[in-house]
C-alpha cells in the first residue's frame, strides 16, 4: 500500500496502542502508522514528511507531557510554515482536523484527550482501565507509598509506574500495553478510545 494515509506516533507503544485498537474496531487498511522515534524527531521531520509524494492524509499524535498549550503551539508554527493558514489557536477536544487547499489533510490529537494541561500515552491507558477496578486503587496505594528518596522514576512518569504496576498483576502478568488491549485488560470500548477512533475514522474517511 502507498503511503498516501500516515499516521505519526511518538514510539513503539504509540504504535502498538493505535494498531490494537484498530484491530479491535476493524478500521479498514487505509493508512500507516509510524514510529518516529520520539516527539523531538517527530517534531524535526514533520514538514518533510508533509512534503511526501502523493501524501494526501497526515496524522499526529503527540504527548502532551509538561505543557498541552506548548506542545499545541510547537506543531502549530510547524504547520504554519508549511504553508497551513487556519491552525487553531488551541487543541479541539475531540481531535483537530486542518484543510488547507494543495496541501495534505493533517489531523492532531495531543495525548492524553486534548484538553489536560499535562499528560501522555499512560494516562489515556489510564481511561482504558475497567471502572471500579480494585487493583488500580491498589497500584496507585503502592506507588504513592514509596519513600521519595526509594522512587527512582522522575515525578512526571509516575504514570507509567501506575500503569505497569498495574499490568504486572494481571492473568499475563506485564504485556505490553497493545496486547493488555487484545487481551481485554483494559476496555477498548471506554469513552476514551471510542473518541480517538472516532477521529481516525474523520481523519483518513474509514
Amino acid at each position: 500500500m502507498a503511503d498516501i494515509n500516515l499516521l505519526l506516533v511518538e514510539g513503539k507503544d504509540d504504535l502498538h496502542v493505535l494498531y490494537h485498537l484498530a484491530q479491535h474496531y476493524q478500521l479498514p487498511e487505509r493508512f500507516r502508522i509510524k514510529d518516529t522515534g520520539g516527539v523531538e524527531v517527530l517534531l524535526e521531520t514533520l514538514e518533510v514528511a508533509l512534503d511526501a509524494s502523493g501524501l494526501e492524509r497526515l496524522g499526529i499524535i503527540a504527548d502532551a507531557d509538561t505543557d498541552l498549550g506548548s506542545r499545541w503551539q510547537a506543531i502549530r508554527n510547524i504547520l504554519a510554515a508549511a504553508g497551513y493558514a487556519h491552525v487553531p489557536p488551541a487543541p479541539d477536544p475531540d481531535g483537530a482536523i486542518i484543510c488547507q487547499e494543495g496541501r495534505p489533510t493533517v489531523g492532531i490529537w495531543i495525548m492524553p484527550d486534548n484538553t489536560l494541561p499535562s499528560g501522555m500515552l499512560e494516562h489515556f491507558i489510564g481511561f482504558l482501565v475497567p471502572a471500579g477496578d480494585p487493583l488500580w486503587g491498589r497500584a496507585e496505594d503502592c506507588i504513592e507509598h514509596i519513600a521519595p528518596e526509594a522512587r527512582h522514576f522522575p515525578a512526571q512518569h509516575q504514570i507509567k509506574a501506575h500503569v505497569h504496576t498495574w499490568l504486572a498483576w494481571q492473568a499475563e502478568p506485564g504485556v505490553p500495553l497493545g496486547l493488555a488491549i487484545t487481551k481485554r485488560y483494559l476496555d477498548a470500548d471506554a469513552p476514551h478510545a471510542r473518541q480517538l477512533i472516532a477521529w481516525l475514522r474523520r481523519l483518513f474517511a474509514v
